[in-house]
């Protein structure tokens, strides 16, 4: 069978649609495995993932960047924290943190909570240190972290280094 000029066509454009395709679908987030939709905690009692996960959002909101949530940390915690052995400090984290009623309380209370814990002077300020070092670790090695809210791009190499543009940061010279 002889192509027509219109089957050339048609073969020839089937590239660049498929590069068109391809860069709308680059910057996309997989979906998330079944696993995370349906997630039940395995180190954590259900009521103390749902205030891990309020309190892990609570230090980073979703904003125009991802959050803790978009980040899994709560998940990720968990998911770490199953495989541990020996004595664990987020048994009496968690009991500590029950006791402050940030179980109960509102979004706002919460809040509240979250902000006398980050006082060095609160008695209970190691919990707060706990979750913060964990949800940063866990958020910065995600790809929302990594990849979506630090534009890392891995194994790339700047052939330049464009000097800093802000007066403050500039020596002056006596």
């Amino acid at each position: 069978m002889q192509p027509t000029r219109r089957h050339l066509i048609q073969l020839a454009a089937i590239p660049a649609f498929l590069r068109a395709q391809d860069h709308q679908h680059r910057n996309m987030a997989p979906r998330d495995p079944e696993l995370l939709r349906d997630y039940r905690p395995s180190f954590f009692a259900p009521d103390d993932f749902e205030a891990l996960e309020a309190f892990t959002e609570i230090l980073i909101p979703t904003d125009e960047t991802p959050g803790a949530r978009e980040a899994r940390c709560g998940h990720y915690i968990d998911f770490v924290l199953k495989s541990s052995d020996g004595p664990n400090p987020w048994r009496a984290a968690m009991v500590a943190l029950r006791a402050t009623g940030f179980h109960s309380a509102d979004a706002k209370g919460r809040e509240a909570i979250v902000a006398s814990l980050a006082e060095p002077s609160h008695p209970n300020h190691s919990v707060f240190q706990l979750i913060k070092q964990q949800t940063a670790f866990a958020f910065y090695t995600s790809r929302p972290g990594m990849i979506e809210t630090l534009d890392y791009r891995g194994n790339s190499f700047n052939p330049t280094f464009p000097a800093c543009d802000h007066p403050e940061h500039h020596a002056k010279i006596l």
